[in-house]
């Protein structure tokens, strides 16, 4: 039987814990909005713009919702920040895979189930979307756009090599499983 996860199953129900092939996977929830992608030395400055009751009709915050596809770029304070669309699926990072792969858990019976599936597909070049992005910070952290300081939902921190990268996207199933997939690509 397919299993969908929500974010709140994962990141609140510590008995779906088991799931995690190793228990340093890193992994961003959402309550149902789209996740950022920005400069870790960043974070500070979104939540503070973000502000304490963000809309998504309007802000910083309805900028991020403004993106309808799997990721798209925007650029509040001239750095530009990579927004993953607003669905609510899990995002799990392989960082063994490619230059980082990103997988949306939409539906598996476990994560392990999910990550073959989804490394398979990764290695195709069927892809919906492809977006390229520079990165100018060495340090970056994907995580929820609803958030606040002291918010201790999980978070990526990853470290990269700055550059340009591109960003591919699209959505896979088969019968044991259902991802969006990114596979990161560094161009140099």
């Amino acid at each position: 039987m397919l299993h969908r996860r929500s974010a709140v199953t994962l990141y609140r129900n510590s008995a779906v814990q088991y799931l995690l092939p190793d228990s340093d996977m890193q992994y961003v929830s959402s309550l149902g909005g789209p996740r950022v992608f920005l400069p870790t030395s960043d974070v500070g400055t979104w939540i503070d713009e973000l502000g304490t009751s963000p809309t998504p009709d309007s802000g910083l915050y309805g900028l991020a919702c403004s993106i309808n596809e799997y990721c798209g770029i925007i650029s509040p304070w001239g750095t530009p920040l990579v927004i993953f669309g607003d669905d609510p699926s899990d995002i799990f990072f392989f960082e063994d895979e490619f230059a980082g792969l990103l997988v949306r858990w939409v539906g598996a019976d476990s994560l392990e189930r999910l990550a073959a599936f989804a490394i398979a597909e990764a290695n195709t070049d069927s892809w919906d979307e492809e977006l390229e992005i520079e990165i100018v910070n060495e340090a970056m952290t994907i995580m929820d756009t609803c958030t606040f300081h002291d918010d201790d939902a999980p978070r990526i921190h990853l470290s990269m090599e700055i550059g340009t990268y591109k960003l591919y996207s699209r959505y896979a199933e088969s019968a044991d499983a259902m991802a969006i997939i990114h596979r990161l690509e560094y161009l140099g």
